[in-house]
């Protein structure tokens, strides 16, 4: 083959060669704005449902704070032993109701709640522990919220639960 020849092979060469490159750049684009456009949709659908969970995760902590729960709970007439048992099966009630949130919210944000959770539980059957099962509960529940008031575990809760949930709204 001649010179000529030669030259125009390697013309031919690289032509292919940089038409196979820009085509794969092209296709590389492609795929990252495809990528891009679904991730900004299922950024639309997630993160009204995670918004909705850090809500749902607030109302949570709100209703065990036990200043909330002794009002709705507390009765007159119970016993220790009665409104102990009350308080934690209301407790764990509203847990399992929004469990699923978890899926939604960070593991930091979900241990720090599932800790307040803990913590209440935990003030709830020391103060029971420590006095009669059978005596009137208004002793009990006012112990209960002197207790909690010196160890604002929801409050705390809650802050996390902002801050965390502030990294996703902004």
């Amino acid at each position: 083959m001649n010179i000529l020849g030669i030259c125009i092979l390697a013309g031919i060469v690289v032509m292919v060669a940089g038409a196979v490159y820009v085509t794969k750049m092209i296709m590389e684009s492609k795929a990252k704005i495809a990528a891009l456009e679904n991730s900004k949709k299922n950024q639309s659908v997630v993160l009204p449902l995670r918004l909705q969970a850090y809500e749902r995760m607030a109302l949570f902590l709100e209703r065990i704070d036990p200043n909330q729960l002794i009002m709705r709970i507390h009765t007159a007439g119970l016993t220790v032993s009665q409104e102990q048992n009350l308080l934690l099966t209301a407790i764990r009630s509203e847990f399992e109701h929004n469990l699923s949130q978890q899926i939604y919210i960070s593991d930091h944000v979900w241990e720090k709640i599932c800790d307040a959770k803990g913590d209440i539980e935990s003030i709830i059957n020391t103060v029971a522990a420590d006095m009669d099962k059978n005596a009137e509960s208004r002793e009990f529940a006012e112990t209960v919220l002197a207790v909690t008031s010196q160890k604002p575990v929801v409050e705390l809760a809650i802050q996390i639960l902002k801050a965390d949930m502030q990294k996703w709204a902004y």
